[in-house]
């Protein structure tokens, strides 16, 4: 991995993700982050009001670029010894689709984000943006929640549903990770009880997990279970357990973030609260 592209609202959570990044790249020898900027100018839909003039246009793109080059700034001066090269990138339009317009020009191997935004987004559970990113994204990507900090990356946990395995796990996205890092990989699965037909029939659940085993075998993972009703309780309670450094999850629906970090679902979510997430897109 040579280079980490963090995009940034220039929120304290942005200087907490950009801080684990350059931390991460470090121990997997990454040498550049690109520092992104995508800002959007509001338009007036009042049919009385004027259009956006050009100066207005410029000044915007002024702002974002010295506020850019500000954080950039701040980082150089805090990871000077670090040999790491900070780029920096002004677009307008979306987050997404600067990234998408990025990849077009360079491999993007992963991005780094905060999981809250400036302003009101800052006392939400998860920023938009972020989610958006997770949601639509092929890239791979590290969330990184507002109050965590770096620890070297020495357990990896791949929480697994065991469903169709050789469908949707990355095993060579996986694996790269594992090789970066030199982390122990662990599967979680959170499984109900059996049912009365998998109690008769149990060779439906043992393919199910043959599946997982011989997906993953070149990564010699641990396997560990739970029969916690609740699957972010489940996690929470073997992340801490267990001192997980990174959550590895590969949605496999377009609501999953939606249902992972609803509010109803975060009574203690340590999981979310203290541990960095790598989303990764399932096994095309």
């Amino acid at each position: 991995m040579k280079t980490i592209i963090v995009p940034t609202d220039f929120s304290s959570t942005a200087s907490n993700a950009a801080d684990y990044a350059v931390h991460f790249a470090q121990q997997v020898k990454a040498n550049r982050i690109v520092l992104l900027h995508a800002y959007e100018i509001p338009v007036a839909i009042d049919p009385m009001m004027p259009g956006i003039q050009i100066p207005e246009i410029d000044s915007f793109r002024e702002s974002a670029e010295n506020r850019l080059l500000e954080f950039r700034a701040n980082l150089i001066s805090k990871y000077l010894d670090t040999g790491i090269v900070f780029d920096v990138l002004a677009v307008y339009g979306s987050i997404l689709s600067a990234l998408e317009d990025y990849a077009e020009k360079e491999s993007i191997e992963l991005v780094v984000m905060g999981i809250t935004g400036g302003g009101a987004l800052a006392e939400t559970l998860i920023g938009s943006n972020t989610v958006h990113i997770a949601e639509h994204s092929h890239i791979p990507l590290i969330i990184v929640p507002a109050k965590s900090s770096f620890k070297p990356i020495q357990k990896l946990l791949f929480a697994c549903d065991f469903n169709d395995a050789e469908k949707y796990i990355p095993v060579d996205q996986i694996a790269s990770m594992q090789a970066l890092t030199g982390a122990a990989l662990m599967v979680f699965n959170v499984e109900a009880e059996p049912d009365e037909f998998e109690q008769t029939f149990p060779g439906t659940v043992m393919g199910e997990s043959f599946a997982v085993h011989t997906v993953l075998q070149n990564l010699n993972p641990s396997y560990h279970f739970s029969h916690e009703e609740n699957f972010v309780n489940g996690i929470n309670q073997f992340v801490d357990e267990q001192q997980v450094d990174l959550v590895i999850t590969v949605p496999k629906e377009h609501n999953f973030f939606a249902q992972l970090f609803s509010s109803s679902h975060t009574k203690k979510l340590a999981f979310h609260s203290h541990v960095p997430i790598l989303v990764l897109s399932k096994n095309n």
